[in-house]
């Protein structure tokens, strides 16, 4: 599967795209939100997998625009350092199939 993954940290996003990769994956790696939205209406993916916190923008606007303009039905899941109930809630009512909070763990 082609996995987009929106990760400003680079350590973090390098950790995420071995596992993605060592799974069968292939991972095309985004550090701001600008590159994203330039890079999924160019390519397509089977799954995205979206910061929350970046430098240029909100992952959850993201998310958002994701939903309104490239596609309703792509699996997007939420990764961020955010834990608290109203966040996760935010984010699966945005259209977000899963959420996940950091650090991820690999089994996870």
């Amino acid at each position: 599967m082609r996995i987009a993954l929106l990760e400003d940290d680079m350590l973090q996003a390098e950790i995420v795209e071995r596992w993605l990769i060592d799974d069968g994956h292939e991972c095309v790696l985004f550090a701001t939100g600008a590159e994203f939205r330039f890079g999924v209406r160019r390519q397509t993916f089977g799954l995205v997998i979206l910061d929350w916190m970046l430098p240029d923008d909100d992952g959850l606007e993201v998310l958002i625009w994701l939903r309104r303009t490239v596609s309703t039905r792509l699996p997007s899941m939420m990764v961020t350092a955010r834990n608290e109930e109203s966040a996760v809630v935010a984010a699966l009512d945005a259209g977000a199939d899963d959420f996940l909070t950091k650090p991820v763990r690999r089994e996870e």
